[in-house]
């Protein structure tokens, strides 16, 4: 009986588990600054906060509606995933289906290399995308948790794939772990991404929402344009 509730709790709590909400802080370094990026996933929200920039994005997977959040005015601009729509239906009729970045990314390859990368054994991927994109990555295997993690992950892919810049980024729940180190080139313009921490911690619903002391920021007033606008947004 013992061994039968041992069993019985621990597919309870592993099913919790990949149901979890992600929360992952990353570190980004150019040659120009250092940024620290925490992106956060509840069901089929996400948020993305930038401390050093005073700014947070808050964007529903399934519509692509999206509020960026100017944290220090406490004003949002909101944009429909209507919009964006319709802006990747012209830029499909202007290029003819051309542009690199509507391709399918190609899988990362495996260099058959290893490093060791803050306490992690990460075998060494590398992964090609537009514009002659090229990028590294330290894989862990081992990474705790990684099969939750890994269906949060999916998640992002799926966003990624139905949006403008498919071919920016490789699909990470494809890897066999956790992705903990990356250098991208792209223009002899290096970016290094450091994985600094991850949790699988349940987020309340209030993080994706709006605030509601926050005012729409509006655009200066322009003169009359005769570009195209988009359709009303659903």
């Amino acid at each position: 009986m013992t061994r039968l509730i041992t069993i019985l709790l621990g597919l309870l709590f592993s099913t919790a588990a990949l149901h979890a909400d992600l929360t992952l802080e990353q570190q980004f370094i150019d040659a120009s600054r250092t940024n620290v990026v925490v992106m956060k996933v509840h069901g089929d929200k996400m948020r993305m906060d930038q401390p050093d920039q005073n700014l947070s994005v808050l964007v529903d997977l399934k519509t692509r509606d999206s509020y960026t959040l100017l944290t220090k005015i406490k004003q949002y601009l909101l944009r429909f995933g209507s919009e964006v729509r319709w802006q990747m239906e012209e830029e499909r009729k202007h290029t003819g289906g051309t542009n690199q970045m509507d391709a399918p990314p190609a899988l990362a390859l495996d260099t058959g290399n290893s490093e060791t990368v803050n306490g992690y054994d990460a075998e060494i991927y590398t992964w090609q995308g537009a514009h002659g994109l090229v990028e590294t990555l330290w894989v862990a295997k081992n990474y705790p948790q990684y099969p939750a993690i890994r269906a949060e992950l999916s998640k992002l892919d799926q966003f990624n794939d139905s949006g403008p810049h498919r071919n920016a980024q490789p699909i990470l729940s494809a890897l066999p772990g956790m992705v903990v180190r990356s250098e991208s080139t792209i223009k002899d313009r290096k970016t290094v991404l450091n994985l600094l921490s991850v949790s699988l911690n349940p987020l309340d619903a209030s993080l994706f929402a709006l605030p509601i002391d926050y005012t729409e920021w509006k655009h200066p007033a322009t003169n009359n344009q005769t570009t195209n606008s988009p359709p009303p947004p659903h």
